[in-house]
């Protein structure tokens, strides 16, 4: 019996969240076949998506520390990779505008869809 190949299969993934919400995305990522790393400061962030060429990032607008993730935004723009912004309100300004913006009362699933569709933007 051959079973589908699960749509994120090979993509890796950086999330840092608060870590309610990042166990939540870990585990609808995961399921859908992204390895996926938690990160929990901006630098760590970076540091992470850099070591493991990470195709995808998933942040809130701030990270543990309270700083505006607008650094990991721009760095991971610079790599080539997609950037999603899982969080209550968007900023209007900053380098966080060049992420994908999901509200964070849709279901984790919702950030799926979006790792999805920038994997496919990213294969064309």
């Amino acid at each position: 019996m051959m079973f589908p190949t699960p749509p994120l299969e090979g993509f890796i993934v950086v999330v840092q969240h608060r870590p309610d919400v990042a166990r939540r995305l870990e585990s609808a990522l995961g399921h859908a076949g992204a390895t996926v790393f938690l990160a929990s400061t901006a630098p760590e962030t970076i540091e992470v998506m850099h070591r493991y060429q990470a195709q995808l990032v998933v942040v809130n607008t701030h990270d543990v520390d309270g700083l505006f993730n607008e650094h990991v935004v721009f760095a991971a723009f610079h790599r080539g990779s997609g950037r999603i912004c899982y969080s209550e309100t968007f900023p209007e300004n900053g380098l966080i505008t060049w992420a994908r913006w999901v509200d964070i009362k849709e279901p984790a699933a919702a950030v799926v869809e979006q790792a999805i569709e920038w994997r496919r933007r990213m294969e064309d």
